[in-house]
């Protein structure tokens, strides 16, 4: 039996979305990790299943990474799922319900927004394996800035763009993901303010790897530059697939917003 699907990407961070579909092969740890192979399978760093509500504008969404494992927060992927859903029912804006909480997204400017909701700074609620300063981590060699989005961020902020671009993240970032510290591992986000004010940042995502660009670890990385001093509430993040727009606003809760593209839809099985 064929399942069809679309593949949509924000930043080049891509993701393959199930809309509404009931084989339940699709959840299977197995077929989750044959599809997001790119060599194996269709290729993307996440898969957003659809699950339709009761509620007129609201729509369930579950967010697995190419390992098989299931994720609580995904802001580029929310972003793709918002865009998706907006254009087929004419919305300008809905609520993604997710295990991290709903998630408010609208369209505006042909820029989609997705509100990812308030960041935890708790040792217990990132979570961190032992009570200690989540601002004041040591992880090898680093000093990290722990946060959760929804799901577990250490930033590490470096002193400038020529350590930053010259890192061998493919070497530092499966240790950290998988540091002892971080029971459930942690998306590692390594940044550096540059001259002009604004904020360049490389990840390491958790269950996936290097990748063009991370909703939630932006979000991340602009809370703790504000906390530590180093950047306003609102600022431009800069990956490696393009720009994000971050607003951490008054009520608490932090905004993301940026491009998005439809980029084929097929079938697989």
């Amino acid at each position: 039996m064929k399942i069809p699907f679309f593949k949509m990407h924000g930043l080049g961070n891509d993701f393959i979305i199930f809309d509404n579909e009931k084989n339940p092969n699709i959840h299977d740890t197995n077929f989750l990790r044959k599809i997001s192979d790119r060599r194996f399978g269709i290729g993307c760093d996440q898969v957003m299943i659809i699950e339709d509500t009761s509620i007129l504008e609201n729509f369930k969404i579950k967010m697995y990474n190419a390992d098989g494992s299931e994720t609580g927060a995904c802001g580029n992927g929310s972003r793709c799922v918002a865009d998706f859903l907006m254009s087929k029912y004419n919305l300008r804006s809905l609520v993604l319900e997710t295990i991290s909480g709903n998630l408010k997204c609208f369209k505006s400017n042909n820029l989609v927004t997705v509100n990812m909701g308030r960041p935890k700074f708790k040792w217990t609620d990132i979570p961190i394996s032992k009570d200690m300063d989540p601002q004041k981590v040591k992880l090898d060699s680093f000093n990290a800035f722990c946060l959760s989005m929804g799901n577990p961020h250490a930033v590490i902020f470096l002193e400038n763009s020529e350590e930053l671009e010259s890192l061998d993240l493919n070497t530092v970032g499966p240790k950290l993901e998988k540091h002892s510290l971080f029971p459930e591992f942690a998306n590692i986000e390594f940044a550096c303010v540059l001259n002009d004010g604004s904020i360049r940042m490389r990840v390491w995502e958790r269950g996936v790897g290097i990748t063009f660009a991370c909703g939630s670890g932006a979000c991340a990385t602009l809370v703790a530059a504000s906390v530590l001093n180093k950047s306003p509430k609102q600022n431009k993040i800069i990956l490696d697939g393009g720009d994000l727009l971050v607003n951490w606003l008054e009520d608490g809760s932090v905004t993301l917003a940026g491009d998005v593209e439809k980029v084929f839809e097929g079938a697989i099985g």
